[in-house]
């Protein structure tokens, strides 16, 4: 027998109808969906591992589907995989801090590779179903007791499954017992192992979120089409939680709240372009850049302190101080943090290869230390201090909430503004002819009877 909590989630996520989430739910889903399409159109341009993605969705052959960014069109399983390696390519897209979770990122990728296929499907339907799977993405991710990752997973993408799954049978128009099926279906073509955090030649971390999308479109098309799946996807006896966690979770978590409490509308939107470990080491470096004059060469020691989760974003060490490539630098807080220091902004082209090569930067990143604080919790992702010992003094910062938290959020000025940075990465003649076209379209969604007004304007010529 499925355990309640399971259906329960399963029931909500196919029958509850957009007119009945609140509206702040819809707002919150909007504002992701444009953070995370001015994200995925710099991937386009920017993002390591993205071309052979899009490659692989050019030669799959045609269908309705637009590839973000590109001039072809493909199917919406391969729409998807594309969208989804651009969705965390740039490290720049939404996080939830406490779920530790990027609950769009494989979500809005598959949904609109769904809206582009089915058509005419209203603005508001779309907003529901990312506003949904994105909900259960977090749920999930907060119901955990232990960290997985300590098990061997990179559970971040996995997590990712559920909501591209969720919000794809939303549009498909799946029942409780294909919703189910599409969970169980998506899961089997999905696994994320901890092992890309010691290969940092690895895409893997950049493009994760493909497989996730692809999975997530396909497991609900399977679905539509009669395929069964596991009786008990999440709670069974060798289920997603034995699998990931060893059954450590809290059930209640998954289900207190249901239909009132939407999470995905407490994300943190990235004010800089790199894992959201970092943000309150750049947010410390930052604040102290900006109250102090750095001398990088009076400066004999950085001490971070950090929680145990972001142990990976300080090792291996030699990797950390001296990455090669930006996804690795994204995933370093003594290169992000040092960047904050020396330049006193972060920014995309903060991780170009000038910056990677840069001798000044690369021997303050080497002063970087790091101490783990046991007393800091687990999903306190945004938590830490930073000590730097510069002129026979030591000056400190220390942050509960990195910027961006909803409790520190963007400013609207802000928020705009990195739309802008993102989109004019497809080239700056295009940006000053769509970017407000796009804007304008993004915040006129909810009046709007068919997405493919705004997924054609994504849909960029080869000349640009």
């Amino acid at each position: 027998m499925i355990n309640s909590q399971t259906r329960l989630l399963a029931r909500f996520a196919s029958t509850v109808r957009a007119d009945q989430i609140k509206d702040s739910a819809l707002m919150a889903a909007q504002m992701s969906l444009a953070d995370a399409l001015a994200v995925m159109l710099a991937a386009s341009r920017l993002g390591e591992g993205c071309a052979a993605c899009v490659d692989i969705a050019r030669i799959s052959g045609t269908g309705p589907c637009v590839v973000i960014g590109h001039e072809y069109r493909t199917s919406a399983p391969m729409a998807a995989f594309a969208n989804g390696a651009m969705a965390h390519a740039m490290d720049f897209e939404d996080t939830h801090d406490h779920a530790i979770a990027h609950p769009h990122a494989a979500a809005i990728p598959a949904a609109l590779a769904i809206c582009d296929m089915r058509g005419n499907v209203g603005g508001d339907e779309l907003l529901a179903a990312i506003a949904i799977g994105a909900d259960l993405v977090c749920r999930i991710a907060a119901s955990f007791e232990v960290n997985p990752d300590d098990f061997g997973w990179h559970t971040t993408p996995w997590l990712g499954v559920f909501g591209a799954a969720t919000a794809a049978g939303r549009l498909l128009n799946l029942d409780t017992d294909q919703m189910l099926d599409a969970w169980s279906l998506a899961m089997s073509q999905m696994a994320s192992f901890g092992e890309l955090k010691n290969s940092p030649t690895s895409h893997m971390r950049a493009i994760r979120d493909a497989f996730a999308a692809k999975a997530g479109v396909m497991g609900a098309l399977m679905a539509q089409r009669g395929l069964k799946g596991y009786s008990e996807p999440l709670q069974g006896g060798a289920g997603f939680f034995a699998a990931v966690s060893r059954n450590h979770y809290a059930p209640q978590h998954l289900v207190e709240d249901l239909g009132e409490r939407f999470m995905g509308a407490e994300v943190s939107f990235k004010p800089w372009p790199s894992c959201r470990g970092t943000h309150a080491y750049i947010d410390a470096g930052l604040r102290l850049q900006s109250r102090i004059k750095i001398d990088p060469a009076q400066i004999t020691r950085i001490d971070v302190i950090i929680n145990s989760k972001n142990r990976m974003l300080c090792e291996p060490r030699d990797i950390k101080i001296r990455p090669d490539n930006a996804i690795n630098a994204k995933f370093s807080i003594p290169f992000t943090t040092a960047i904050a220091l020396l330049h006193g902004h972060v920014s995309i082209a903060s991780f170009n290869h000038d910056s990677l090569t840069d001798a000044s930067l690369l021997e303050l990143s080497r002063k970087v230390e790091y101490q783990v604080d046991e007393k800091i919790s687990l999903r306190d992702v945004t938590r830490g201090s930073l000590f730097v010992h510069m002129g026979g003094q030591i000056h400190s910062e220390h942050i509960v909430h990195a910027l961006g938290h909803p409790d520190v959020p963007l400013t609207p000025e802000s928020f705009r503004t990195k739309f802008d940075d993102c989109v004019k990465q497809i080239g700056a003649q295009w940006a000053l002819t769509h970017s407000e076209q796009l804007w304008n379209k993004l915040w006129a969604l909810r009046s709007s009877s068919d997405v493919r007004d705004l997924t054609q304007l994504l849909h960029i010529s080869k000349e640009i």
